[in-house]
C-alpha cells in the first residue's frame, strides 16, 4: 500500500511536463483507497514521457467515459485532490488491459460483460510459492549517487532505519518509480528531477532503478527454497529530457506487460493495499460508509473492490436500463397487437355479409328495372293530363288581359281632369306668392322705419345726456376760481407750520448726529458740509421743477383751444368719409339688385315648370313601381316559402332547375298546406316535413353523392316510389274516436301522387283539442298516436312529450307552394327592375324636394333682395340729405380751427422759456446727484459706525419735507386751474346752445316717422285680407283634388289586384310548363337509370341473371304498391347491409398482420424476461459474494483487533441490513475498557490500530506477497508498537514486510535491518542481520565482519538456486567506514 498517500496527495495545479508547481511534501493529506474498476488515484503510470515504447490504446469503454466521470471530487476531511488527465489516461489503460485479460471465464450478455470472480485466496497457505523482493539497485536516483544496492531484504520482516533526511523515503520512491508512477507522485515536478544532482556528481544524464524479485517456497525458520528460473528484474531508466523506458529481465517492454506480470503474482496494483505511506494509515479507518457521489470512495466501495463484487455494479445498471427499455418496447408491441386484433374482429362481420349482399343487390336491381318500366308508363299518361290543364289556363289569362285594358282606359280619363285642377291650384299658389312678396316688402319698410325711429330716439337721448353733462361742467367751471382760491389760502396757512416742523426735525437730526460726532467726527463734518451744499442744490432743483411745471401748463393751456378744434375737425372729416363710402355702397346695391331679382324670378318660373313635370313623371313611375313590386313580392314570397332555409336544400333545388336531377320533387312541407290552426300540431308531430321528396331511389343516391362530392352537407330523403304500398291506406277514410280529425286528412295536397309520401310521414296521427282529450284517445282500448293543438304528442308506445318555452311552428304553410322556383338570374333581374324603378322614384322625389327647396329659397332671397333694395334706397336718400349738413359743419369747424390758432411768437417764447428752465433743471439735478451720491456714501459709512441710530430721526424729517413739497406743488396747480377755468366756461356755454338745437330737430323728425309707420300698417292689413281669401280658395280646391285622387287610387287598386291574378295565372302556366318539362326530363332520366342498372356475377352461381322487359298491357296489370313495397324492402336491406366488397381481402391482410405482431410480441417478451433474469441473477451473485467476503472480513477484523489491542472489539456493520449497497458500511470499535465509539472520535493511536487491524484482516482475506509501510508506528506508544511488531514478526509468515521505522520496539524485532545514511550529499546503505548479533554476540559478529569486508555495492553472489540457504548478514566495520551510522547512530 505504498503509493496511496503520494498519488492522492497531488495538488489541483499539478502539471507533469511544464514544470508547474507541485506539492512535494510527503505529509500531504492522505485519502481513501479507490475501487478496482475506477483505479486508485495513485495507480502506476504506463506511459511516461519520452518512453520508447508506444502507450497502449484505450478501450472503447474507457474512451466513452468523460474525464468528469473518472475524476473524483474532494469531499470532507480525508478528501483527495483531483487528478490530472494523465492519471485518468493511466487508469484507462489499466482498465483496457484488464478487460482484455478478463474475457475468459466472464459472462457476456450482448454488449454487457460481467467479469469473472477473483480467485479465492482466503486463508494462509505456507507451502505455496510466493514473490519477494531480494534487493533494489539505484543508480543516480535522487539522493543515491552512482550505483547503490539496497538489501538484501529478508523474506518476512525487513526494517529500514536511518536519521531524518538521510533518504529512507527515497527507497519507497524508487519502488514507486519502477511500479510506473509519474514524477509528480514521487515528490518531483518532472522525471528529470529524479536524476541525482550534487556538487560531487554533476551532469548526470540518466538514472536507473532495478527491483529484483524471485519466487520462493517457505521453509521453517528463515530458510526458503527458490523456485528455479523465477528470478525477475524490473527496471526503469529515466533521462534528462524527461523520457523513460522499462525493461523486464533486460528486455525493453511496455508497462502493461510489467503490470500484468506483477498482478499475476498477487501484487495488488489495483488497490495499492501493499503500500501504506507515512501518515496514511489512519485514513483507512476514517472512510465514510459510502461514497457521496459516483466518483467518491467509501468503506462500501473499498470492500467491494477487494471482495470483487464491484465488477457487478456497472453491468447491473446497464441491465436495469436494458430491462426498462425492453419493457417499454414490449408495451408498444402489445398495444399494436391489441389494435390489429381489434381491427380484425371488426372486419369479421362485414366479411360474412359480403356474398349475401351481392345476391340482395341483384334482386334489388331486377325489381328496380321493372319499377322503372312501370314509372315510364305512368309518366306518359300524366303528360296527356298536363296538356289539357295548360289549355284551360291559357283561356283564363286572356280574359284577365281584357279586364286590365278597360281599367287602364278609365285611369287615363280620370287622370286628365286631375291635371286640370292641378293647374288651377298652381295659379292660385302664384297669386298667393305675389301677395306674400308684397307683404314682405311692406313689412321690411315698416321694420326700416321702426329701426330709424329707434336710432333717432337713441341719438336724442345721447344728445340730451351730453347737454346735461355740459351744464354740470359749466357750473363747476364757474365755481372753480372761488373754490381753488379758498384751498390755496388753506394750504398757505399750513406751509409755515410744516416749515417749523421741518426745522424742529432738522434740529433733532442734528442733535442725534452730535451724539455720534465723536465716533465719526471727520465723516460727519464732511457730510454736514456736503449736506449744506446739497440743501441749496435741492432747493434750486425744486425751484426749477416748479418753474418747469408752471411753464409747461401755461403752454398746454395756451394751445388747448387749438388742439380741441383740430380734433373736432378730424372727427367730422372721418364721419364725412364714412358716409360718402356708404353712399357708394348703396348706389352700387341699388344698381345691382333689380337685375338679380329679375333673374331669380325667371329661375323660379323655370323650376315651377320642372316641378310640375316631375310630379307628372312620378305618378307614372309610381303606378309602374306598384305593379312590379306586387309581382316581385309575390315571387319572393313563393321563393322564400319554397327555398329551404339551409344551403343543402338551396343546392338541391338549383340542381333541379338546371335539369341535372329532375327527379327532385321538393321539400315535403312545401308540397302541402294546412290551416294555421293546425300549424303547431303538424310541425311538432311530423319531423319529416323538412325531408326532401325524390321520385326514385337512384335520385336519392345521386343527391347524396353530389352532396358528398361537393361537401355541401347532409340531407334526409323520402323515396316516393317506395311509398306506393301506402296508396290504399292513404285513400281509405279512418273511423276515429270522438270523431277527432286525422292529421293526414287536414293536409291539402296539390298533387295526388304525393299522398303516399304524406301518409308515410304522418300515418294515422290524430289531432286532439287538448291534452285531456289526447290522453283519453291515446290510452284508450285501441292505442293511437295523438297530437294536441299545442304540440303535445302521445306515442302508441305510451310515451308522452311536450312542454318547453316555445312551440314548433312554420314547417308547413297555409297553402301548398309551387315546386318550381324562379331561377336566381330571373329573380335577380326582376329584383333589379324593381330597384331601378324604386331608384327612379327616389330620384324624382329627391328632385321634387330639391326643386321645392330651391323655389322657397329663391322666393325668400327675392323678398330679401327687394327689402335690401328698399333699405339701400332709403339709406341713400337719408345719407344724401345728411352729407350737406356734415359738410357745412366741417366748414364751420375749419373756420374755428383757424380762429383758435395760437400766436406762434408767443408759443415760441413759451417753448424757449421751458427749454431754458429744463437746462437749468438738468444742471441742478446733475450737481445735486453728485453731491447726493457723496452724501449717500458718507451716510453708509457713518451707518456702519452708528448702526443706524439716526435712521428714525431722518425718516421723520423726510416725511415732513415730503408733505411740504406736496403742498407747494398743489398751490401751483390750483393757481394754474383758476387761470384756465374762464376760457373753458365760455366754450361750454357755446356747446350747450348747439346741443339744445339738435334735440329740437330730432323731435320733429321722429314725429314725421311715426305718421309714415301708421300708413304702412294700414296697407299691410289690406294685403293680409287678400291672402286669407286666396288660402280659402286653395283649401276648397285641395279637397276636390283629394277626392278625385282617391277615385284614381281605387281604380289602381283594382288594376293591381287583376295584375296579381294575372301573375298567379302566369305563374301557374309556368308551373304547368315546368311540370311538363319535368315529366319529360324524368322519363329521360328513368331510361338512363334503367341503362345503368347491372347484375353482379355471383361466385358459384349456375347461370347469369338477366333483366325482363314487359309490354304496356303487362305493365298496366302490375300492382305499383307491390313493386314499391318490394323495392323499398330490398332497398332497406341493401342500404342497411352497406357491404364492402374489399372487406375479405382486408380481413385476410389484417389476420396476417396480427400473426406477425403476435410473434414480435412473444420475441420481445422472451428477450425482456431473459435480460430480467440475468439482472436478477447478477444482483443475487453480487449480494451473495459480497456478504460471504464481508462476513469473513468482519470476523477476521474482530479477531485482529482483539489480538492487537489485548481485549478490544471491532466490527463492520451494515447501515441497511436488507440492502447492503444502499447506505454503506460503518466501522466501529470498542477500545479495551471503553465503550463503542465512532472511528472519528478515537485518538491517533487508536485510529492507527483500527486501520492496521483492518489491513491485517484484509491480508487474511486476500493476501498480497509483499507490504511496504512508512512509519506506521508514528502515532503508537511503545506498548502498541511492540504488539504490532510482534504480530508482524510471529503471525505474518506468508508475506514480505518492508517497514520504515524509527521506533526501537519495531525495528528490534526485524529479521533484517537496512541502514540509510548520507555523506558528501550522497545516500549510502548498509544491511545487517540482527539475529546473528544476538545469537553469536558482538565479538563473533566482529570476527565475521573482519572476514567479510564491508560493501556498499552489490552483496556477495547469491547461493545456488537449488540450495537452501539462510539469509547471510552483511557485517560492516564501523571503523573502516568513517561517518557510517548504524541503526541511527552516526560518526563523523
Amino acid at each position: 500500500m505504498v503509493s496511496r498517500r503520494r498519488s492522492r496527495a497531488k495538488p489541483d495545479t499539478s502539471v507533469e511536463e511544464d514544470g508547474s508547481p507541485e506539492n512535494t511534501s510527503p505529509t500531504t493529506s492522505p485519502s481513501k483507497p479507490g475501487p478496482s474498476k475506477r483505479r486508485s488515484k495513485g495507480a502506476p503510470d504506463n506511459d511516461d514521457e519520452g518512453s520508447s515504447a508506444s502507450p497502449p490504446k484505450k478501450s472503447k469503454k474507457d474512451s466513452a467515459k468523460s474525464p468528469e466521470k473518472r475524476t473524483r471530487t474532494p469531499k470532507g476531511k480525508g478528501a483527495q485532490p483531483e487528478e490530472t488527465e494523465e492519471a485518468e489516461e493511466r487508469r484507462g489503460n489499466f482498465e483496457e488491459e484488464e478487460t482484455h485479460s478478463d474475457e475468459e471465464g466472464g459472462i457476456r450478455i450482448g454488449d454487457i460483460y460481467i467479469p469473472p470472480p477473483p480467485p479465492a485466496t482466503t486463508g494462509v497457505d505456507l507451502n505455496g510459492p510466493r514473490l519477494i523482493i531480494t534487493h533494489i539497485e539505484n543508480e543516480n536516483f535522487k539522493s543515491y549517487a552512482g550505483k547503490t544496492v539496497l538489501g538484501p531484504f529478508h523474506k518476512c520482516f525487513t526494517s529500514i532505519v536511518g536519521p531524518n533526511g538521510s533518504g529512507k523515503s527515497n527507497v519507497i520512491d524508487s519502488m514507486l518509480f519502477v511500479f510506473g508512477y509519474r514524477a509528480s507522485k514521487i515528490r518531483s515536478k518532472k522525471i528529470s528531477v529524479l536524476l541525482h544532482n550534487s556538487d560531487e556528481h554533476k551532469n548526470v544524464t540518466s538514472c536507473t532503478v532495478a527491483v529484483h524479485f524471485k519466487l520462493i517456497i517457505d521453509k521453517p525458520g528463515d530458510s526458503y527454497v527458490e523456485v528455479p528460473g523465477s528470478g525477475i528484474v524490473i527496471a526503469r531508466t529515466a533521462f534528462r529530457d524527461n523520457s523513460s523506458y522499462y525493461t523486464l529481465n533486460g528486455r525493453r517492454v511496455q508497462f502493461k506487460e510489467v503490470a500484468k506480470l506483477l498482478r499475476s503474482h498477487g501484487i495488488d496494483l489495483d488497490h495499492n493495499r501493499f503500500l501504506i505511506l507515512q501518515g496514511e494509515v489512519e485514513q483507512i479507518a476514517l472512510m465514510k460508509p459510502k461514497g457521496q457521489t459516483e466518483h467518491d470512495t467509501g468503506m462500501l466501495e473499498f470492500l467491494e473492490d477487494i471482495i470483487g463484487t464491484s465488477r457487478f455494479k456497472e453491468p447491473i445498471e446497464k441491465l436495469n436500463v436494458l430491462v426498462e427499455n425492453l419493457s417499454e418496447e414490449r408495451t408498444e408491441k402489445l398495444n399494436r397487437v391489441k389494435m390489429v386484433e381489434k381491427e380484425k374482429e371488426a372486419l369479421e362481420g362485414p366479411k360474412d355479409e359480403a356474398v349475401k349482399a351481392l345476391k340482395q343487390e341483384n334482386q334489388y336491381s331486377s325489381v328496380m328495372h321493372l319499377h322503372c318500366q312501370k314509372y315510364i308508363r305512368k309518366l306518359d299518361l300524366e303528360q296527356e293530363k298536363i296538356e289539357e290543364e295548360k289549355k284551360i289556363l291559357s283561356d283564363a289569362i286572356s280574359k284577365i288581359n281584357e279586364q286590365l285594358q278597360a281599367i287602364q282606359a278609365e285611369i287615363k280619363e280620370k287622370g286628365g281632369s286631375l291635371k286640370g285642377e292641378t293647374k288651377q291650384i298652381e295659379k292660385m299658389e302664384q297669386q298667393k306668392a305675389a301677395l306674400s312678396a308684397q307683404f314682405d316688402k311692406i313689412n321690411a319698410k315698416d321694420v326700416q322705419i321702426q329701426a330709424d325711429i329707434q336710432l333717432r330716439n337713441k341719438k336724442r337721448k345721447k344728445t340730451q345726456e351730453q347737454l346735461e353733462e355740459e351744464q354740470k361742467k359749466l357750473v363747476e367751471l364757474e365755481n372753480l376760481p372761488e373754490k381753488n382760491t379758498k384751498e390755496i389760502e388753506e394750504l398757505k396757512a399750513l406751509e409755515p407750520k410744516l416749515i417749523k416742523e421741518q426745522e424742529a426735525e432738522q434740529k433733532q437730526v442734528e442733535a442725534v448726529m452730535a451724539t455720534i460726532a465723536t465716533e465719526a467726527k471727520s465723516l460727519t463734518e464732511k457730510k454736514d458740509k456736503l449736506q449744506n451744499q446739497l440743501v441749496g442744490l435741492t432747493e434750486a432743483s425744486a425751484e426749477q421743477k416748479s418753474k418747469l411745471n408752471i411753464a409747461q401748463k401755461e403752454l398746454d393751456l395756451y394751445l388747448k383751444n387749438e388742439t380741441d378744434a383740430k380734433k373736432r375737425y378730424e372727427d367730422l372729416k372721418l364721419s364725412y368719409d364714412a358716409q360718402t363710402e356708404k353712399v357708394s355702397e348703396s348706389e352700387k346695391a341699388v344698381a345691382e339688385l333689380p337685375p338679380k331679382i329679375e333673374r331669380m324670378e325667371r329661375e323660379v318660373k323655370s323650376m315651377r315648370n320642372d316641378l310640375a313635370k316631375a310630379n307628372a313623371d312620378i305618378g307614372k313611375i309610381g303606378d309602374e313601381l306598384r305593379e312590379k313590386r306586387t309581382a316581385f313580392e309575390s315571387v319572393r314570397s313563393d321563393r322564400s316559402a319554397k327555398i329551404s332555409h339551409n344551403a343543402v336544400l338551396n343546392y338541391l333545388m338549383d340542381v333541379k332547375r338546371k335539369g341535372t336531377l329532375p327527379g327532385i320533387i321538393g321539400r315535403l312541407g312545401d308540397l302541402g298546406g294546412i290551416d294555421q290552426r293546425y300549424d303547431v300540431a303538424v310541425s311538432t308531430a311530423c319531423p319529416m316535413l323538412d325531408h326532401i321528396l325524390v321520385d326514385t331511389l337512384e335520385t336519392g343516391k345521386s343527391c347524396i353523392k353530389m352532396l358528398k362530392d361537393d361537401k355541401v352537407g347532409r340531407a334526409n330523403f323520402i323515396i316516393l316510389e317506395k311509398q306506393e304500398h301506402f296508396r290504399a291506406k292513404a285513400n281509405t277514410p279512418l273511423n276515429t274516436p270522438e270523431n277527432v280529425p286525422r292529421l293526414y286528412d287536414l293536409v291539402r295536397i296539390r298533387n295526388e301522387d304525393h299522398k303516399t309520401a304524406f301518409y308515410f310521414a304522418l300515418r294515422d296521427t290524430l289531432v286532439a283539442q287538448d291534452l285531456e282529450q289526447a290522453t283519453r284517445i291515446g290510452y284508450g282500448r285501441v292505442r293511437h298516436r295523438v297530437v294536441t293543438l299545442n304540440g303535445e304528442v302521445i306515442e302508441t308506445s305510451g310515451t308522452m312529450s311536450g312542454g318547453g318555452r316555445s312551440q314548433i311552428r312554420g314547417k308547413m304553410g297555409k297553402d301548398s307552394r309551387s315546386d318550381v322556383v324562379m331561377s336566381d338570374a330571373e329573380f335577380r333581374e326582376m329584383e333589379e327592375r324593381v330597384e331601378r324603378l324604386q331608384n327612379r322614384e327616389n330620384e324624382l322625389l329627391g328632385k321634387i324636394g330639391e326643386l321645392e327647396n330651391r323655389i322657397k329659397g329663391h322666393t325668400r332671397q327675392i323678398s330679401a333682395d327687394r327689402d335690401a333694395l328698399e333699405l339701400k334706397s332709403l339709406e341713400l336718400e337719408t345719407i344724401s340729405k345728411h352729407l350737406p349738413e356734415i359738410e357745412e359743419m366741417m366748414k364751420k369747424q375749419e373756420k374755428k380751427v383757424k380762429e383758435s390758432v395760437a400766436d406762434a411768437k408767443q408759443v415760441k417764447t413759451l417753448e424757449a422759456k421751458i427749454s431754458a428752465i429744463q437746462k437749468d433743471l438738468d444742471k441742478a439735478e446733475e450737481a445735486e446727484g453728485k453731491v447726493s451720491k457723496e452724501v449717500k456714501t458718507l451716510t453708509n459709512e457713518i451707518e456702519k459706525l452708528t448702526t443706524g441710530r439716526v435712521r428714525n430721526a431722518q425718516k421723520k424729517l423726510d416725511e415732513v419735507t415730503t408733505r411740504l413739497d406736496k403742498i407747494r406743488s398743489e398751490i401751483t396747480k390750483l393757481g394754474v386751474a383758476i387761470k384756465t377755468s374762464e376760457r373753458n366756461a365760455k366754450k361750454s356755454s357755446d356747446k350747450i346752445k348747439n346741443l339744445t338745437q339738435e334735440i329740437q330737430d330730432m323731435k320733429e323728425t321722429l314725429a314725421s316717422m311715426v305718421d309714415e309707420k301708421n300708413k304702412i300698417t294700414e296697407e299691410a292689413s289690406e294685403v293680409c285680407k287678400m291672402m286669407e281669401s286666396i288660402n280659402e280658395g286653395l283649401r276648397e280646391k285641395m279637397e276636390q283634388m283629394k277626392s278625385r285622387k282617391n277615385d284614381v287610387d281605387e281604380i289602381r287598386q283594382r288594376e293591381t289586384k287583376l295584375s296579381g291574378e294575372k301573375m298567379d295565372e302566369d305563374q301557374k302556366l309556368k308551373v304547368i310548363q315546368q311540370r311538363l318539362k319535368e315529366k319529360k326530363t324524368a322519363m329521360e332520366f328513368t331510361k338512363q337509370k334503367m341503362m345503368k342498372l347491372t347484375l353482379h356475377v355471383i361466385p358459384g352461381a349456375e347461370k347469369v341473371d338477366e333483366f325482363v322487359i314487359k309490354t304496356a298491357e303487362e305493365l298496366d296489370q302490375l300492382n305499383v304498391d307491390n313493386l314499391q313495397y318490394e323495392v323499398a324492402r330490398l332497398e332497406g336491406i341493401v342500404s342497411k347491409n352497406k357491404p364492402n366488397m374489399g372487406v375479405i381481402e382486408e380481413y385476410n391482410r389484417k389476420e396476417a398482420q396480427y400473426i406477425q405482431r403476435v410473434g414480435e410480441l412473444e420475441a420481445i417478451t422472451a428477450k425482456r424476461n431473459e435480460i430480467r433474469a440475468h439482472h436478477d441473477e447478477a444482483r443475487k451473485k453480487r449480494l451473495s459474494e459480497f456478504m460471504a467476503g464481508f462476513t469473513t472480513i468482519t470476523g477476521k477484523l474482530k479477531e485482529m483487533y482483539q489480538m492487537i489491542t489485548l481485549g478490544g472489539d471491532a466490527e463492520l456493520e451494515l447501515c441497511d441490513t436488507l440492502d447492503p449497497f444502499a447506505e454503506g458500511i460503518v466501522f466501529s470499535v470498542r477500545p479495551p475498557k471503553k465503550s463503542w465509539k465512532c472511528i472519528s472520535n478515537l485518538s491517533g493511536g487508536e485510529k492507527t490500530l483500527s486501520s492496521l487491524a483492518l489491513v491485517f484482516a484484509l491480508h487474511y482475506y486476500k493476501p498480497t506477497p509483499l507490504y511496504v509501510m512508512d512509519e506506521i508506528d508514528a502515532a503508537l506508544d511503545f506498548k502498541n508498537v511492540s504488539i504490532v511488531a510482534n504480530y508482524i514478526k510471529e503471525r505474518t509468515k506468508n508475506a514480505q514486510f518492508i517497514i520504515i521505522s524509527l521506533r526501537s520496539n519495531m525495528f528490534e524485532l526485524a529479521d533484517t535491518l537496512v541502514g540509510i545514511y548520507k555523506t558528501y550529499n550522497a545516500t549510502k546503505t548498509v544491511t545487517i542481520n540482527p539475529t546473528l548479533y544476538v545469537s553469536h554476540g558482538v565479538n563473533k559478529a566482529a570476527q565475521d565482519n573482519e572476514k567479510t569486508p564491508p560493501r556498499r555495492g552489490m552483496s556477495s553472489p547469491e547461493p545456488a538456486m537449488t540450495r537452501e540457504q539462510p539469509l547471510s548478514p552483511v557485517l560492516p566495520d564501523p571503523t573502516s567506514t568513517p561517518g557510517s551510522p548504524i541503526l541511527g547512530s552516526s560518526k563523523t
